[in-house]
């Protein structure tokens, strides 16, 4: 009887752990959310810092070129953007013609680490974790924009603003293996 009551326990044991390796879980979006917000700001704050005061409320067309990046969202969310901020957006007979270039969208990674990285141990092949003193991971979104005027009929240039750059970060900090916080200014919003 108690080889019996064994037996079922370990396979009790056997059932639940297997049962914890095999749990599912959400996979993640991509890109993920931190680089989604970063992305979004940072473009949101180059949009605020572009020159609309030359266009006024006289009607102009809209031509959006990007360079990298999720185009149909940036042309989209850029002339909702405009339109929102008082620049009317015309098809028909446009005194100004517009053109803003995204010349940059993206975001960049970089980390320091004062520790010791995860490894693999050699010979035993067991891995190590990371044994972080102090980590830094920072997460930079970036935008640059210009938006051109050409004279509908002549094709000809003229504003030539300089850029309008659009910054975001989210740092993540990690001291003394276990605390760690974060940094960030994606829920600081432009206009």
């Amino acid at each position: 009887m108690a080889s019996l009551a064994r037996t079922a326990t370990a396979a009790l044991l056997g059932l639940a752990l297997a049962g914890c390796s095999i749990a599912s879980s959400t996979s993640a979006t991509a890109p993920a959310g931190v680089t989604q917000q970063l992305l979004i700001r940072s473009l949101e704050r180059a949009l605020v810092d572009i020159d609309r005061s030359k266009i006024g409320s006289r009607p102009v067309a809209l031509e959006v070129t990007v360079h990298s990046g999720n185009e149909g969202f940036v042309k989209d969310f850029a002339t909702t953007w405009l339109k929102a901020h008082g620049v009317h957006v015309v098809t028909d007979q446009p005194e100004m013609k517009l053109k803003l270039f995204v010349s940059v969208y993206g975001t960049d990674h970089d980390q320091t680490l004062i520790g010791l990285p995860a490894f693999q141990a050699p010979v035993v092949n067991v891995p190590v974790p990371e044994l972080a003193l102090f980590k830094w991971v920072r997460n930079r979104g970036q935008a640059e924009l210009r938006l051109w005027a050409f004279d509908p009929k002549s094709d000809t240039i003229v504003d030539a603003p300089s850029p309008a750059i659009g910054r975001s970060k989210y740092d993540d900090f990690t001291v003394l293996l276990f605390f760690g916080f974060s940094l960030t200014d994606v829920n600081k919003r432009g206009n």
